[in-house]
């Protein structure tokens, strides 16, 4: 629908007279993205052409205000041609498939066996008989021949297979698979050429996502002009969607350009395991080589996470002592004073990222972004021009961001395709004693409004007045940009539901709510809600009121605004609101961890009440504990401060608990037995003693 025909061209009609007819001020001011002038042997024009724009939309309104408009003294007609109008002819094959029908029509008959001496091989020679000759025989003649043709030639197959002892087959002429479609079911990865050169990720990804799961899209783009070069890559997570999609959309319009999609070569990313003498590799090297080609696939550790030593070193240098001094090996509570350090680098980095415009809410997001990259794991005293000099080299660098601390980097590159190269060339690469690990960072990490060009290496800050000014504003304005949208049509797909709202000033994203379906394997259910943003406050606020009640696929729409920035601006307070107890369980407790390293680490946060770390029969340690501190404020204050701490390598995650779960009184009258209140014990040996009068008493054993 993207595509127009032109008729009735004048005969001196060029792509770009067409072009400027096309594109005149008083018309729709539609994207133009092919032109062609269909031209004869002799270079004249054959008074048509085709005209291709962005949207649909837009060749529909150039449709209407073009059609029976004149060009000179000619009037030209107009029309939206149809998908397989213009796509080219299929190529003949090049060798001639078997014709089913004519053959089954013809009687072929073995009529020579011959057998060698020197090889024992079976020569069987098919000769169709002509039809003609067929036609002048009667049907008792010509059931005589099949019988005596038939059976003397069954009974010379069996002597010649008997003799023969080879096993060999005789093939017959079988039908020839298409070539194009080989590729495809080996590596499920499509090439895609002819795409607009305005062509975006996004806009493929809607295009080949309702065929199947899309693991990777990547549009080439040139190192000089920064622009795509037309062409794209879509690899699907299983063959037979990518097939589907091949059927589907090869030769059909897109963005009002013919799409010639083919099979693409296997990118082979699995490390070789030899070298080029082909001896083997050091395991060591290979699964180095192997966690190489899997980076970005997984992600193994927390978004702030940060090397243990660089920690040390950050806080030693800034104490002006050494770092034995803090890690003492006679103290007992070395590990709590790692951890604790730990807090504080963590602290002032997040106060660090907020300052520079880093949305933390968004580190809990599922989506990465294919710009951002979070660099981890590298050694205190890493500088930003570093940074510059290891991945400038790989493409345009819109902003470094390295905390004080020096114990992480936020890396943000200008366009995708040479971020993923970056990724790709730097993960797991040593930068001096370490080895940096890479992480995607998430979508929407940075705000709108902050500076899309910075370089930040912790000396001096960027606009840190502004958010402290208005701290209340700021936290006003990015909580209320999300709108929870309910009452959705389960047969509403993702691409329904972001066409709804796509329309609206200062759309950003729409997310539709998915569960796996149990029934058929990779398939997602809808469950019936979803999550639209928008880059300001303002915008979601109009489409709340534009948008609530609206329907779609015949449900009527229920919007309001989503109650996740509204948790997280009462985290930013202290969780007040989301803190109902003062009591806390902790998991993921290291097993050599015991209860004097978990108060001293809680304690300098709070005062605590109680601290109590279950332990199994052997005495050993079961991996969590319940904290309850004194007052409420001081459990809020524990919880943000410690919720993203290590302590002896385990990252410590931090739950608001239950009264049920640490009361014992209440667990005792749940299971209904009494413990020291009179109550039988269960497991307890005891006698019966019967009395004169034949009654019965218990006594304890």
């Amino acid at each position: 629908m993207s595509r127009l025909i032109v008729k009735n061209l004048p005969s001196y009609i060029t792509p770009t007279l067409l072009k400027e007819h096309f594109s005149q001020s008083k018309g729709p001011h539609g994207t133009i993205t092919d032109v062609k002038v269909v031209l004869k042997q002799d270079g004249t024009a054959r008074r048509f052409g085709f005209v291709g724009f962005k949207t649909d939309e837009e060749a529909l309104k150039a449709k209407e205000w073009y059609d029976k408009t004149f060009i000179d003294s000619t009037r030209v007609r107009v029309e939206i041609i149809d998908y397989a109008k213009d796509a080219p002819a299929p190529r003949p094959n090049k060798r001639p498939r078997l014709d089913t029908t004519s053959t089954k029509q013809h009687h072929t008959t073995l009529t020579h066996v011959k057998m060698t001496s020197s090889s024992s091989t079976l020569n069987v020679s098919l000769v169709e008989t002509p039809e003609e000759t067929q036609q002048d025989l009667t049907d008792m003649e010509w059931m005589r021949q099949r019988m005596r043709g038939g059976v003397g030639d069954a009974d010379g197959l069996e002597t010649a297979f008997k003799r023969s002892g080879s096993g060999e087959e005789v093939h017959g002429v079988a039908e020839e698979k298409d070539p194009t479609e080989d590729p495809i079911l080996r590596t499920s990865r499509l090439f895609v050429r002819n795409l607009t050169f305005t062509c975006t990720e996004e806009e493929l990804r809607r295009l080949f996502q309702p065929f199947g799961a899309v693991s990777q899209i990547h549009i080439p783009i040139d190192s000089v002009t920064k622009g795509s070069k037309g062409l794209a890559f879509v690899t699907y997570a299983r063959p037979e969607d990518a097939l589907a999609a091949f059927g589907a959309l090869d030769k059909k319009p897109f963005q009002g350009r013919l799409l010639h999609i083919i099979g693409a070569v296997d990118r082979n990313n699995t490390a070789a395991t030899s070298d080029r003498g082909g001896n083997p590799k050091p395991p060591r090297e290979q699964r180095s080589e192997k966690r190489k080609a899997t980076a970005g696939k997984e992600f193994n550790w927390g978004m702030l996470y940060m090397n243990s030593d660089a920690v040390l070193s950050s806080v030693a240098d800034r104490m002006n002592i050494s770092k034995s001094d803090i890690l003492d090996p006679e103290s007992p509570d070395a590990a709590v004073k790692l951890a604790l350090a730990e807090t504080h680098i963590i602290q002032e980095t997040k106060t660090y990222l907020e300052s520079h415009g880093v949305l933390l809410s968004a580190f809990s997001g599922r989506g990465r972004s294919d710009t951002t990259i979070l660099v981890k794991n590298i050694p205190y005293g890493t500088t930003a021009e570093q940074l510059r000099e290891i991945f400038g080299i790989h493409g345009e660098l819109q902003r470094i961001l390295v905390p004080p601390a020096g114990t992480l980097a936020v890396i943000e590159f200008a366009h995708a395709d040479e971020a993923r190269k970056a990724f790709r060339a730097i993960a797991y690469r040593r930068l001096g004693n370490s080895v940096i690990y890479l992480e995607k960072g998430p979508v929407g990490m940075f705000q709108p409004s902050s500076a899309t060009s910075e370089v930040a290496n912790g000396v001096t800050p960027i606009g840190i007045e502004e958010p402290d000014a208005g701290d209340d504003a700021n936290v006003d304005t990015t909580s209320g940009k999300t709108l929870f949208v309910k009452n959705l049509a389960f047969a509403t797909s993702s691409e329904r539901f972001t066409q709804a709202f796509r329309h609206l000033p200062d759309f950003a994203f729409a997310r539709l709510q998915t569960k796996p379906d149990p029934k058929r394997s990779g398939a997602r259910l809808s469950m019936g809600f979803g999550f639209v943003g928008f880059r300001s406050t303002e915008a979601a606020r109009k489409a709340l009121k534009g948008m609530h009640g609206y329907v779609l696929d015949g449900h009527s729409l229920s919007v309001k605004f989503a109650g996740r920035g509204a948790e997280e601006q009462e985290e930013k307070k202290g969780g007040r609101e989301k803190a109902k107890t003062t009591k806390m369980l902790v998991k993921n407790v290291p097993f050599e961890a015991t209860r004097k390293d978990i108060q001293g680490l809680f304690s300098a946060h709070g005062q605590l009440k109680s601290v109590r770390l279950p332990k199994r029969f052997d005495r050993r340690s079961r991996g969590f504990a319940f904290l309850e501190f004194v007052t409420r404020h001081e459990a809020e204050n524990a919880y943000n401060a410690l919720k993203h701490t290590h302590l002896l390598g385990r990252h410590l995650v931090l739950e608001w608990a239950e009264e049920g779960d640490v009361n014992i009184d209440e667990l005792r009258r749940k299971a209904g037995v009494g413990f020291g209140d009179g109550s039988d014990m269960p497991g307890k040996k005891r006698k019966l003693v019967l009395d004169e009068d034949g009654e019965g008493a218990e006594d304890d054993a």
